[in-house]
């Protein structure tokens, strides 16, 4: 039986290659498209499950109320809180502290080594990862050291361990272990460890780590409660209920935090977070790398599920639209004998047998496609390691035997239902069975196609508008340097020296130093208030060092009042010491609207009060300036003060502001670089090109959505130019009937492209309105958006059409030019 089926399917295939050759390609592409997405999706759900014992590791985070901003929660907390609850919870097992090496080391730290050549290797500051923590993240985060003690390796001083990459760049074939790197040309770290590269996914990416210990035993980095920038991770006691924890919390702050939070009039909460949940589900302040959402994966499933639902549909409208080709074939087969239930079993292993072909060259393509998919998404997500996992031909295997049962069900039915009496009298032609059928799965098919093409020219055209906006400085002619290290206090007067000479040459502007630049987050965020007002009443800004040139340099608008002068150096102080002189600050017009200076004018030389840790700091505004897109256009404008600080020390970035093109000085600013600061590693961006990296994920998402929207409108395509075949034959008779009651060639040439043309308006009918309430809902999570106007909608309406159009415009072609002599010559 099996060999008899093998046989017709085979015969069957032969005779009609159009109609098998696009199943197998639309199922083929289909199949594809699923695999790709939902490996993508199983990749990201993957994200920290290597870790031993995940389900008792959680990160503390910490929620204040800042003013105006109500309640924040941060990724980071105070150093303190992990030996605090290992002490106070007997539940806890054990902690982990982690803090990024800017935070206890301001400016620029690198690390170097001089090899026996006499070269010296030092880190690359953009890309580098660098660490400190104690030693117990090697067993909590799984640190696979392979040189190295992981029980001592992070326990003492000034020690590091590395990753098996860097150990390399640093010294070559030579053993690592007991060499010596130096930090900023200053003291010296001993190599201790050396481990496997950590697997992409995971939120915490390391690439050498510091043993927590530098820091010191007896100060601000492990006694502080008023520095929240630690990240503090716990492993509970299997079986620990986490909310056993959180209930015991309140009391928790109370007894570290009452005299602080009554002291500055906020209120702290701490809450226990698992880290298998971080990736997808945490959007906190200060994560430790960007994540991704479950939305996003749920939207890509969707997708996926979107186009091998159009190849499953393709196969069922054109095997349905086959059956009156295949009507006396059954109806022969029921006279001589054959069951409705062998019928069925034929046709479904037809189904299967189209389906097995598409399977296996999907998973030629998929292999063909690993390189591309991974560069797209970033991501290595497939390899072709993949095939040897049995997981994947399991999956395989469901799509193939369940695709193929799904798209052949129907069809088997329909056709093993014909009734043999009707079919060989010829009256069944005349019954038009199946027709809304396949006029419904065509609306279905092409409803789907016109959302998702929808959503993507809507998510391009967000994206188009966050990179073309006015971000309220110049982002187009600054070319920035990681500031050089800081050795000693003579480094003061070779940045001011630097400065000075690069500012000669007629290719440079301006120069400016800062602690900060737009398109990085600024970190520094505390109260802020009227010398009046109480401390209850303090408001949330962020906080930017900078010097006399910044605003010149970036090109940001003044407002009222003036810039800095050098007279108006910054110094930290606390109010009840003696007063320096000098001490000013400039607001953008955020910051003061939220200080209640409604006109830019009613700012200036007014005094305000800003938190500095435990202490207060007061300053005289001499300025106000227009807002400017700090971070990305996602996030509203947030209040800025700027505060110039003469201090070097408090300085990373040096932004050259270039007159003209801004290629043409850059050998010289290098050259100038390295003449005075020859020891250090010369480090530069674009401030532009930098801005826009915010926006790689969200490029790369839409990116992703377009390829697919392609693929879902190609298959439908595909089905469509099939399905149109089959209605050509259908509609020559009338057709031709027409032409012999008068009808033109024109007139008959639109028959077939009106009937499915109004399909596609009806599909556009019900996709659009939810597309627009999906992707207004989006559009919500963006402080700066497009106006949806209806031109979004109806291009992508006009694209299907066209593209249905041209899928069927031959075949109609074809039949309005038929000879009404030749078809009608029989009846």
């Amino acid at each position: 039986m099996l060999k008899n089926h093998i046989k017709i399917a085979f015969r069957f295939f032969r005779k009609n290659r159009l109609f098998s050759a696009i199943n197998v390609l639309g199922l083929t592409i289909g199949i594809t498209a699923f695999v790709l997405l939902t490996r993508y999706v199983v990749y990201e759900k993957s994200y920290d499950e290597h870790l031993p014992n995940v389900d008792d590791l959680y990160r503390v985070t910490l929620t204040n109320n800042l003013g105006n901003k109500g309640f924040q929660t941060s990724a980071t907390n105070h150093p303190t809180v992990g030996p605090a609850m290992l002490a106070d919870f007997p539940e806890v097992e054990d902690f982990t502290r982690i803090v990024n090496k800017s935070i206890p080391l301001s400016g620029t730290v690198i690390l170097s080594y001089t090899n026996e050549h006499g070269e010296k290797i030092q880190s690359d500051v953009k890309d580098d990862i660098i660490y400190l923590a104690n030693n117990s993240i090697i067993e909590m985060f799984a640190i696979d050291l392979y040189q190295g003690n992981p029980e001592s390796a992070l326990k003492e001083p000034n020690t590091i361990i590395l990753s098996q990459n860097i150990a390399k760049r640093f010294f070559g074939n030579e053993n690592p272990i007991g060499k010596q790197i130096k930090l900023n040309d200053g003291f010296e770290l001993k190599v201790t460890g050396v481990f496997e590269e950590a697997p992409q996914n995971t939120h915490l990416p390391l690439g050498m780590v510091v043993s927590y210990a530098t820091l010191g035993s007896d100060n601000d980095w492990t006694n502080s409660w008023v520095w929240p920038e630690f990240y503090n991770y716990i492993k509970l006691r299997p079986g620990t209920d986490p909310k056993l924890i959180e209930s015991r919390f309140p009391a928790f702050a109370q007894k570290y935090l009452s005299d602080i939070m009554n002291e500055h009039g906020f209120e702290a909460r701490f809450a226990l977070q698992p880290v298998r949940d971080i990736h997808l589900k945490s959007d906190l302040k200060k994560e430790i790398s960007t994540n991704n959402s479950e939305a996003t994966l749920y939207f890509l499933m969707l997708v996926a599920a979107f186009i091998i639902a159009i190849a499953l549909i393709n196969f069922i409208n054109l095997s349905t639209a086959k059956s009156m080709e295949r009507a006396k074939e059954v109806g022969l087969k029921k006279v001589v004998g054959a069951s409705k239930r062998m019928l069925v079993w034929q046709f479904l292993f037809e189904s299967l047998f189209i389906n097995f072909f598409a399977t296996l060259l999907s998973v030629l393509l998929v292999s063909l496609c690993i390189p591309s998919f991974n560069a797209l998404v970033g991501l290595e997500v497939l390899s072709l390691g993949m095939w040897a996992e049995w997981e994947v031909w399991m999956a395989m295997l469901v799509i193939f035997m369940g695709g193929g049962i799904l798209a052949g069900l129907y069809p088997a039915f329909v056709l093993s239902g014909f009734v043999p009496v009707d079919v060989l009298k010829g009256s069944f032609e005349k019954t038009g069975k199946g027709l809304v059928l396949r006029k419904a799965l065509v609306v279905t098919q092409f409803a789907i196609s016109i959302a998702l093409i929808a959503g993507t020219f809507i998510v391009y055209n967000q994206y188009s508008f966050m990179q073309n906006q006015d971000l309220g400085f110049d982002a187009n002619h600054n070319l920035v340097l990681r500031a050089p290290i800081y050795t000693d206090s003579t480094i003061q007067g070779k940045v001011e020296t630097f400065k000075n000479e690069l500012e000669q040459s007629p290719k440079i502007n301006s120069v400016t130093l800062s602690n900060e630049i737009p398109g990085r987050a600024i970190e520094w965020e505390n109260g802020v208030r009227k010398p009046q007002e109480g401390k209850e009443l303090a408001v949330g800004s962020k906080f930017l060092s900078v010097d006399n040139d910044f605003l010149t340099t970036y090109d940001i608008r003044l407002l009222a009042g003036r810039d800095f002068v050098e007279g108006d150096a910054t110094f930290y102080y606390d109010d009840d010491g003696p007063v320096r002189q000098g001490h000013r600050a400039i607001l953008n017009n955020s910051a003061a609207k939220i200080l209640g200076f409604n006109k830019p004018e009613m700012a200036l030389n007014q005094k305000i009060v800003y938190q500095f840790g435990p202490m207060d700091r007061t300053a005289e505004v001499i300025g106000v300036v227009e807002d400017h897109h700090q971070q990305s256009l996602q996030q509203a404008y947030s209040p800025i003060i700027l505060l110039y600080f003469d201090g070097y020390n408090y300085a990373s970035y040096i932004t050259v502001n270039i007159a003209g093109n801004v290629h043409e000085p850059m050998n010289e600013i290098k050259a100038k670089y390295k003449e005075f600061f020859p020891d250090d590693l010369y480090n530069h961006f674009f401030v532009d090109e930098h801005f826009n990296r915010q926006y790689e994920a969200d490029i790369k998402f839409g990116k992703v959505c377009l390829l697919f929207s392609i693929l879902a409108i190609l298959i439908a395509a595909l089905g469509l130019f099939g399905l149109g075949s089959y209605m050509a034959v259908q509609k020559t008779k009338e057709i031709s009937i027409r032409k012999v009651l008068g009808a033109s060639v024109g007139q008959a040439l639109v028959i077939i492209p009106k009937t499915l043309l109004s399909l596609v308006l009806i599909s556009g009918a019900i996709a659009l309105p939810i597309i627009y309430f999906i992707t207004k809902k989006w559009l919500e999570g963006y402080a700066f958006k497009i106006e949806m106007g209806i031109w979004m909608f109806a291009v992508p309406l006009l694209i299907v059409m066209l593209v249905a159009l041209l899928s069927i415009i031959s075949q109609s072609l074809r039949t309005a030019m038929v000879n009404p002599a030749d078809t009608l010559r029989s009846e």
